[in-house]
């Protein structure tokens, strides 16, 4: 089966791993739910190439786990130097350090099993942690050569595997422990919630102890004596004349040299860049080097030259599959960002800024780095501008074409998805992201209130092309803008690749679907409804709700409903949206993005607009109205001052007035005060044009010089 991981991301050296789908569906036959795919990380700039990998919030907790699996380490270091000198060790201060390492690894254990939900973070915490713990393993001789300089040259290289051993066998103990305790909290199977990647790495002692391991393998001499117990030197001398002879042979052998040409290229990734394998690239294939051992010019050679006799084959065969996996395992924990917070910015060092030749790197402001150490790990509550547009009435339309015949009903969705289609593109060019469909209408999220603002406006523009194209949906269209917190629920995916998926839910959806319901008099059609369906009869409960339902009526602003899109607010308090509206939040945001912009005023009627251009990536700039309508009463939430937006296409620009206020949310407020008692003080003053030529108002640049 073909794997489905973006091996292009990875970056080495790989001196013996090939980046074939092949190779690596070997090594991990459970690739995707072993290891954790790296993801785009976007830069400031959103429009710069990303870096791949995985971004890790690096935290004053998180710097104490990593002292703490210091200490310990150390206290081990002291306790088996002890035992070789014959001297007394500290235990007490062994189980202290120990146990304080203990209760910050769990914490972090905890937080990424709970928090994972199909996202594979433990398995981004245990690539982090143990690089820290190799790190300081790599140090082990050294420094036990400082403690006692005999002790350090005859055991030094020992006394690391036995650390390491004694290390794990705590380690997998706690973990073992804690999976079991968790099993029955999250109602999960305990071996599938045992991460899979600390299994690989305990039983490769390369991965908690090297962080490179270079062609000729001058780093792994220790592990050589201290684990193998071989002589790594003569080891690698009988590599370095293998290569040689094998060189040889390849130009000598006629047959050899086909077995390499034609058979073992096959697998290799990229036979544009690589069409027939090096000596080297040969050697360290899986089961190559004992076919080679069985042939007889090998073993002719091998009674003139020092080449790997039959043992060494076999610890070069097994050394071959860790020295593969080391070299994956480690590729990925290279793409660990370390992320930092300062003010509000998240600042970023080490490989990622060093591979775009910078000290220091600022990520996106979207970027959500892992806190191993918080509850939730990934913060899974954000502050987004939100969209939603609905169709009004669609589900009666829906139920009207229903009885129309089926040719009508597929030409009518035709036309619906057409419409989609058509917002989806808006969506993309103004880069809104498409959260979920609702049905009739969808969700759009945005950090920027803008773009966000752009695209209701070309929504609305493209529904009202819909109708001249005699849209059978025809009822209306409600479209309802905000800013405000909403939580993601993490959806595990179904298929190999596992992708991550949210859904939002929370304060900020529900304020949208109130301000995109309509009239109050849904919630007594909902009453209604309820009634009859528990039995009630009909005419009865038509005649209970008359005077409420008369009442509404009487509350119809006919002048408003003149207008092809209008929003307005009811005498009872009650938001009628068939427009676009949006939430105070929204503005202030919005206010905030166009600080400086020119700001104009439009009169329709009894209406007045504030008006500004707004710069769309779409194409010419859009002139947009906006006024506060009040405070509306909405269903489960506190009154709500809410402003209408207008699309000022069909305006004359020589109408819209230029003010002097350049604060937008300042504007709006005294454009309301203005509208009810008639004081326009926030204009400039009226100058003579005859006089003062420069003080026309047509002439200002903002609005239709």
């Amino acid at each position: 089966m073909a794997i489905d991981f973006p091996l292009q991301t990875l970056r080495g050296p790989f001196n013996f791993l090939r980046l074939a789908p092949d190779e690596i569906e070997a090594l991990f036959p459970d690739l995707n739910r072993t290891l954790p795919r790296p993801r785009p990380i976007y830069l400031d700039d959103e429009d710069a190439t990303p870096v791949h990998g995985y971004a890790v919030l690096v935290t004053r907790e998180l710097e104490a786990l990593r002292d703490a699996l210091e200490e310990h380490l150390l206290a081990e270091e002291s306790a088996q130097v002890a035992v070789l000198r014959r001297s007394h060790s500290d235990r007490a201060a062994l189980a202290t350090s120990w146990e304080r390492y203990r209760k910050l690894l769990a914490r972090a254990v905890e937080n990424v099993t709970l928090s994972s939900y199909g996202r594979n973070f433990p398995a981004v915490f245990w690539l982090h942690h143990s690089l820290e713990v190799a790190r300081l393993l790599k140090e082990t001789p050294r420094r036990v050569a400082r403690q006692d300089t005999e002790v350090g040259r005859r055991h030094g290289d020992a006394i690391r595997y036995r650390v390491l051993e004694r290390f794990l066998d705590r380690l997998m103990s706690e973990v073992y422990d804690l999976v079991t305790r968790l099993a029955s909290d999250t109602e999960e199977i305990e071996e599938e919630l045992f991460p899979r990647l600390l299994t690989r790495l305990k039983d490769n002692v390369l991965l908690f102890t090297e962080d490179h391991v270079s062609h000729d393998m001058a780093e792994l001499v220790g592990y050589f004596n201290g684990h193998l117990g071989i002589d790594g030197r003569d080891f690698r001398q009988r590599v370095v004349q293998l290569e040689e002879w094998h060189a040889g042979r390849l130009a000598e052998d006629a047959e050899l040299r086909a077995l390499a040409d034609h058979v073992l290229p096959a697998a290799v990734a990229d036979k544009s860049a690589l069409e027939v394998p090096s000596p080297r690239d040969l050697l360290v294939r899986r089961g190559y080097l004992s076919y080679l051992s069985r042939r007889a010019d090998y073993q002719a050679a091998a009674r003139q030259v020092a080449l790997p006799d039959a043992r060494q084959v076999e610890v070069w065969e097994s050394l071959l599959l860790k020295l593969k996996e080391f070299e994956l395992v480690h590729a990925l924990r290279r793409m660990i960002v370390p992320s930092f917070e300062q003010g509000d910015r998240l600042l970023s060092g080490g490989t990622a800024a060093r591979s775009l030749g910078q000290r220091e790197i600022t990520l996106s402001a979207a970027t959500r780095p892992l806190d191993f150490m918080a509850p939730w790990v990934i913060e899974p509550q954000v502050s987004r501008f939100g969209l939603i547009y609905d169709i009004t009435d669609f589900s009666e339309t829906v139920s009207i074409l229903r009885r129309s015949g089926n040719e009508l009903q597929d030409e009518s969705f035709r036309k619906m998805f057409r419409l989609q289609r058509r917002i989806n593109r808006v969506g993309l060019a103004r880069r809104l992201r498409l959260e979920k469909y609702l049905g009739d209408g969808a969700f759009y999220s945005s950090r920027v209130a803008s773009r966000l603002l752009a695209g209701a406006i070309h929504v609305q523009r493209i529904y009202r092309q819909a109708l001249e194209e005699n849209f059978p949906f025809d009822r209306g269209m409600r479209i309802a803008l905000n800013f405000s917190q909403y939580r993601l629920i993490p959806i595990a995916t179904a298929g190999p690749r596992q992708e991550e998926r949210y859904e939002f839910f929370g304060h900020g959806l529900i304020e949208l679907s109130r301000l995109t319901t309509g009239k109050a008099q849904r919630e007594i059609e909902d009453l209604k409804t309820m009634l009859i369906s528990q039995g009630y009869p009909e005419p009865t409960v038509r005649r209970f709700f008359a005077p409420l339902v008369h009442r509404d009526v009487d509350l119809v602003d006919k002048e408003e409903h003149r207008r092809r899109f209008f929003a307005y607010i009811n005498r009872n308090g009650h938001l009628v949206n068939e427009g676009i509206v949006a939430t105070e939040r929204f503005i202030q945001e919005l206010a905030g993005e166009l600080t400086g912009t020119p700001l104009g005023r439009f009169r329709e009627g009894d209406r007045g607009y504030v008006v500004l251009q707004l710069e769309d990536s779409g194409g010419a700039p859009l002139t947009v109205g906006l006024r506060l309508l009040g405070r509306a009463s909405l269903k489960g939430l506190e009154r709500l001052p809410v402003y209408e937006v207008v699309d000022g296409q069909s305006w004359d620009p020589a109408a819209i007035d230029p003010v002097t206020v350049t604060d937008l949310a300042s504007a709006l407020e005294r454009e309301l005060v203005g509208s009810l008692d008639e004081t326009q003080s926030w204009y400039p003053p009226k100058l003579d044009p005859e006089t003062d030529p420069g003080s026309d108002p047509g002439t200002d640049p903002g609005f239709g010089g």
